[in-house]
């Protein structure tokens, strides 16, 4: 219980730590635009200026910020936030996968299911640890090679929705199987 607790602390303040650590590359690398929406009407995916004007992220549009102020900024995102998006992963798909496991074992389940291994329910959680790590070994292609872009752009877009399908459906499944642990607990044999 104590590592599951943990495991949520340090994921829940990390993004805090990698927004920190992005503000010297500006307000783009902060809200880390290539991994999120940054917008909650259509386009979503845009990459924030540091004035009033974003901008679509197209092939071309992402092309010109790599460039942007001799590279500094592409440099900073592939430096200072992927390393620690790396380490959020982790956090974050270990605590989704030890939640799971621990809440599945849990839960009273009936006979007809009962055969499935606890070790099943990490399978949401491998798949968004996964996911993500494609995302950002994408990202760092983009950046560190913007002459791939034109290639590369639609497989980011392509690990960044499983990614995020990946996450939300692991989540969801913590929720159900805390749920179930309270209505279905195991019975403890004295």
């Amino acid at each position: 219980m104590r590592l599951i607790i943990l495991l949520a602390m340090l994921a829940i303040a990390l993004p805090f730590i990698i927004s920190q650590a992005a503000m010297p590359y500006g307000l783009a690398v902060s809200l880390r635009f290539l991994e999120r929406p940054t917008n909650s009407e259509n386009p979503k995916y845009t990459i924030p200026a540091e004035t009033d004007k974003v901008i679509d992220l197209t092939e071309d549009a992402l092309t010109n910020w790599t460039h942007a102020k001799g590279g500094r900024l592409a440099h900073g995102y592939a430096t200072r936030v992927i390393p620690l998006d790396l380490l959020y992963l982790l956090l974050l798909g270990g605590f989704l996968g030890v939640a799971s496991a621990t809440l599945a074992s849990m839960v009273q389940w009936p006979a007809s299911i009962s055969s499935v291994p606890i070790s099943a329910f990490w399978l949401l959680p491998a798949l968004y640890i996964f996911f993500d790590f494609a995302e950002d070994l994408s990202i760092l292609v983009l950046l560190n090679w913007p002459t791939t872009i034109e290639r590369m752009f639609g497989v980011l877009t392509a690990f960044r929705t499983a990614k995020l399908a990946a996450v939300f459906a692991a989540f969801i499944q913590v929720f159900l199987l805390c749920g179930l642990s309270f209505f279905w607990p195991t019975i403890q044999k004295a």
